[in-house]
């Protein structure tokens, strides 16, 4: 297994540009469903570490009836950042990646308002399956409001 930083043609720059071309209006990302509507930003990543930083702002529509963010939008944003990421390191030897499992773990409530980071880090990366984990961190006080880790499956198909 080679390392992500072996991998030809991917770099520092490369990396800075694929995530600041994700969040173009239109973008594959974008142009449709929820996570336009979400609002993600990208914020910094780390070729060398493997790790990417996410922004998100926490929305009105997307709180539950106990007037906190919604998990299923965290585990959305989680799974979008993480997903991300994974895909940049695949990207030129499979046009996607799709989500084969994830695990979250919810440690304190993110209220409207709240402005959140999705922290990233690739773990392993195999011929076909990467594993990513996250935490999700409160810009208020810098808690730590969730952690998750994903395996992901590059496809060809």
């Amino acid at each position: 297994m080679q390392h992500w930083t072996k991998i030809p043609g991917l770099s520092q720059e490369d990396m800075e540009t694929f995530f600041q071309n994700a969040m173009l209006p239109g973008s594959e990302l974008k142009h449709h469903g929820v996570i336009p509507q979400m609002d993600p930003v990208f914020v910094t990543c780390d070729f060398v570490k493997g790790t990417i930083d996410m922004a998100y702002h926490a929305q009105e529509w997307e709180l539950n009836p106990e007037n906190i963010m919604h998990g299923g939008i965290i585990s959305t944003a989680l799974d979008t950042s993480m997903g991300l990421l994974a895909h940049y390191y695949t990207h030129l030897s499979a046009p996607t990646v799709v989500t084969v499992t994830m695990n979250v773990t919810f440690l304190k409530p993110v209220l409207a308002g709240d402005i959140f980071h999705i922290q990233c880090q690739l773990d392993s990366l195999g011929r076909t399956l990467a594993t990513v984990k996250a935490e999700v961190r409160l810009e208020r006080d810098d808690i730590l409001a969730g952690i998750a880790t994903a395996t992901f499956m590059a496809v060809n198909e």
